[in-house]
């Protein structure tokens, strides 16, 4: 016995670590409206019919089998673009039996098997909450009914699922959504005063005191972080807003030869609080005129994954304007009054608390200052990690 645990003993000391890239796939953004002129409806109903099963399917009251492939198939379509997060993995190996490039090799394969793995769960994840969005509900069968249906005939069990799609009654737990916006909770107040009249930040090194006077061709955005509860004390936040054409009704990215051709458009802006220390902290940030939707936020340190592409609030700023966006309240494992935890950056607007602290600094662009002209449901292509919709209470929507 001594001996037959030597070698694995000796091979387990000899072993060394090599690290290898996992993830961090970019696929392009894939639009909401998506076709693949390649699939014929006898495909994409085969396809579609692994989401209905004995088990678990997908249901929404007087809809038919077509409507619900249809937006399958554009479900599965839109979560191509979903994004796998970039890093490094360990790989150990034993260098008597495998050299260190071979290792590396195989670790890579290893690491794009477990990438393509990750990519796969993301893309179910996103189809299901593309469908979620469009009205869909996910139905769990109790065991019961699930083995009476898995007992009926291939074609009598298909019919049956088939009839369910657009059923008015199912049996099992059903999940779906019904509202986008955050929703209000007794535990946590977006109204609690701060207290004090909060810091000014204009950027990195940058006397927010200082004279502050737009160019020609800009406008002011204005929002803040807002830790006015003790789950928000000493958090970071993060905002991401995107360009939006409206028109077209998608996001604008920066062209590749922005820097040959002089283009100073800003496409894109990520907000981080600059003091998490700060009860109340109002941030100045130069746009471009023209729409930009909040693509997404975050709470923490780490950057915004989330992309609200099935639904977005879109602000329009014109040239020379001062426009108050909204409170941003980092909450962090909040308690909340189902006795569970919340962690998510909260909107609210408080424009005189932004007045107030920005008259600290800059009285005349605190004067000037008027709420932002927001609207729910600006819709684009998908590209992120998480997929969603988010509305803020009380907007309307954009005009289709």
């Amino acid at each position: 016995m001594a001996a037959s645990l030597a070698m694995p003993v000796a091979a387990m000391a000899q072993q060394q670590t090599t690290m290898v890239p996992y993830g961090g796939d970019k696929p392009a953004p894939v639009g909401q409206t998506a076709v693949d002129p390649g699939d014929s409806a006898e495909e994409i109903a085969k396809d579609a019919a692994r989401d209905l099963k004995d088990t678990r399917f997908y249901n929404k009251p007087g809809a038919t089998r077509a409507q619900y492939d249809a937006d399958w198939q554009q479900c599965r379509l839109i979560a191509r673009g979903s994004r796998t997060p970039s890093g490094m993995v360990p790989y150990s190996y034993n260098p008597a039996l495998v050299s260190p490039v071979a290792a590396g090799i195989a670790g890579g394969l290893g690491g794009m098997l477990g990438a393509a793995i990750a990519q796969g769960q993301q893309r179910r994840d996103n189809r299901r909450a593309c469908l979620l969005i469009r009205g869909w509900r996910q139905v769990e069968v109790p065991p019961a009914e699930a083995a009476r249906v898995a007992a009926m005939g291939e074609a009598q069990r298909a019919a049956y699922i088939d009839a369910l799609v657009g059923a008015n009654d199912v049996k099992g737990t059903i999940t779906a959504r019904t509202r986008f916006d955050d929703a209000p909770d007794a535990r946590i107040n977006l109204d609690a005063p701060v207290g004090r009249t909060g810091t000014v930040f204009a950027g990195k090194k940058v006397d927010a005191a200082q004279p502050f006077v737009l160019g020609p061709d800009e406008a002011l955005l204005v929002l803040a972080f807002r830790r006015a509860e003790a789950p928000a004390e000493g958090r970071s936040g993060a905002v991401q807003l995107l360009r939006y054409d409206a028109e077209h009704g998608d996001v604008v990215y920066r062209p590749r030869d922005w820097k040959k051709t002089g283009d100073k458009t800003v496409y894109a802006v990520l907000a981080q609080s600059a003091d998490k220390k700060q009860a109340y902290e109002v941030q100045l940030i130069r746009v471009t005129p023209g729409a930009y939707v909040l693509d997404g936020t975050s709470v923490g340190a780490a950057v915004p994954v989330s992309t609200n592409c099935f639904g977005a609030p879109v602000l329009d700023v014109k040239a020379g304007e001062v426009a108050y966006l909204g409170d941003f309240a980092p909450y962090m494992n909040a308690p909340t009054s189902d006795g569970d935890k919340r962690s998510a950056l909260l909107f609210s607007r408080h424009i005189e608390d932004a007045r107030a602290a920005l008259a600290t600094r800059q009285p005349q662009l605190a004067a000037a200052m008027q709420p932002a002209r927001l609207r729910n449901r600006a819709t684009y292509a998908c590209a992120g990690l998480t997929m969603t919709r988010w509305d803020i209470a009380g907007l309307e929507a954009v005009a289709r």
